[in-house]
This record gives structure tokens, C-alpha cells and sequence, in this order.
């Protein structure tokens, strides 16, 4: 004889039969779908997983009545691969520029306050150079001059029928050594100071450039319009 009673046992089957009946919508509806793709050659392909023939494809997963679920895009080619890399280090290359210039911004606006500082410091500098160049200038004269001398006086001994003093030989080569050197320190001079013009000009035209950003320009207040049937005021 049955000790439960139906009322217990009866609930129980109605429970199993609808967990059966309607499974889990999740995890039951993926393991039911199907992977589409299409290979190299145009052909398509079906099945629970992509096919070796799809790995280079896109792979559509459809449910069990056909509709589209899920697309996996196709994975990159070498050449994409590489052009998003040259994309990446060109990304990575400008955002360096971009922190570059913003701390030269910086910088600028915190060395000056007015642009005229600024054409008061180029000009100081560039001056300070042009010095150096003149006496270095000078100084090329007085070499030059002695060098003269000492070749006239190296003929005048060969012309005695004498071999040049070895002295004078040294002093001659001395002499020369001298001359190229401060010709090779006026040439690096003029062109610091021409790089200088160029840079302080830059600096000019940015400083300017950030003044204007930082200053916007303050918005035009149209005049009232005069109240309908207002009466003008007589003029005192």
C-alpha cells in the first residue's frame, strides 16, 4: 500500500515534465546553434563549429529556426595586422608631439608675459652674438696680417739661397692652424644666430597664437529695440 499521498507526488511529476518540456533559454539556446561561413572559394559551410576551411572567414551563428544570432568577423591578414600597427605607432608618435608642444606651451607662456619680452630678449641675444663674431672677425685680420709676414719673410730666405728657418715653418703652420679655427667658430656662430632668429620667431608667432586662444573675444551687445509707442525723451 502507498503511504504518499497522490496530492504530494502529483505536483512533483508536473514540475519534471515542465522543466522537460521548456529548457533553460541560455545555455540550451547556443548549444543549439549553428556556424555558417564561407570559405576562400565562395562556398558555404555549416556546422556546430567553424570548419578549418572558414579560419581565415567571418562566421555567422544562426539559432535553430535560422535567424542570425552572432557574426565573429573574419581575423586580420598581414597586411591589415601590419597597417594597424604602422596606425598604433603613428597614434603613439603624434600623441608624443602633441605632449611635446604642450609643455614648450608652457614653458613659453610661463618664461614671457608680454611679446615684447620676448623681441627684447632675441634682440639681446643675437647682439651678445654679433660681438663674438665681430671680435672673432678681428682677430682673423690680425692673423691673416701675420701670416703675410711670415710667408714674405720664408721667400726672402729661399731667395737668399737659404731653406726656411724651421722657426718660421712653425710659425707659419701655427699661424694657419690658428685662421681655421676662428673661421670654423664665425661660420658656428652665424649660424646659432640664424637658428636663434628662426626659433624666437616661432616663439613670436605661438605666443601670439596662445594669447589669442587664451583671451576670447568678448560677445557684441546688440542696442534694445525701442518699446512700441514709447514716447522719445526731449533732448537736454
Amino acid at each position: 500500500m502507498n503511504r504518499y499521498p497522490t496530492i504530494t507526488i502529483f505536483p512533483l511529476l508536473l514540475v519534471a515534465l515542465f522543466a522537460v518540456a521548456v529548457p533553460a533559454s541560455g545555455a540550451d539556446d547556443k548549444k543549439g546553434r549553428i556556424k555558417k561561413c564561407q570559405d576562400a572559394a565562395g562556398k558555404w559551410h555549416y556546422g556546430d563549429t567553424a570548419g578549418e576551411e572558414c579560419a581565415r572567414s567571418k562566421v555567422i551563428e544562426l539559432d535553430t529556426r535560422g535567424i542570425k544570432r552572432k557574426e565573429i568577423a573574419a581575423p586580420l591578414t598581414e597586411a591589415e595586422l601590419k597597417a594597424r600597427e604602422q596606425n598604433r605607432e603613428q597614434d603613439e608618435k603624434a600623441r608624443k608631439l602633441a605632449e611635446d608642444q604642450l609643455r614648450r606651451d608652457q614653458q613659453l607662456l610661463a618664461t614671457y608675459a608680454l611679446e615684447e619680452d620676448i623681441i627684447h630678449t632675441r634682440d639681446r641675444k643675437i647682439s651678445e652674438v654679433e660681438v663674438q663674431i665681430r671680435a672673432g672677425q678681428e682677430t682673423l685680420v690680425s692673423l691673416r696680417s701675420s701670416l703675410e709676414r711670415l710667408k714674405a719673410q720664408a721667400a726672402e730666405e729661399q731667395r737668399a739661397g737659404k731653406a726656411v728657418l724651421p722657426q718660421t715653418a712653425r710659425t707659419i703652420s701655427k699661424n694657419e692652424s690658428q685662421i681655421a679655427k676662428h673661421e670654423e667658430r664665425i661660420m658656428s656662430l652665424k649660424k646659432e644666430q640664424e637658428s636663434m632668429t628662426t626659433q624666437y620667431e616661432t616663439d613670436l608667432m605661438r605666443f601670439r597664437e596662445l594669447k589669442r586662444k587664451a583671451i576670447p573675444p568678448a560677445p557684441s551687445t546688440p542696442a534694445p529695440a525701442p518699446t512700441p509707442g514709447a514716447a522719445a525723451k526731449p533732448t537736454k
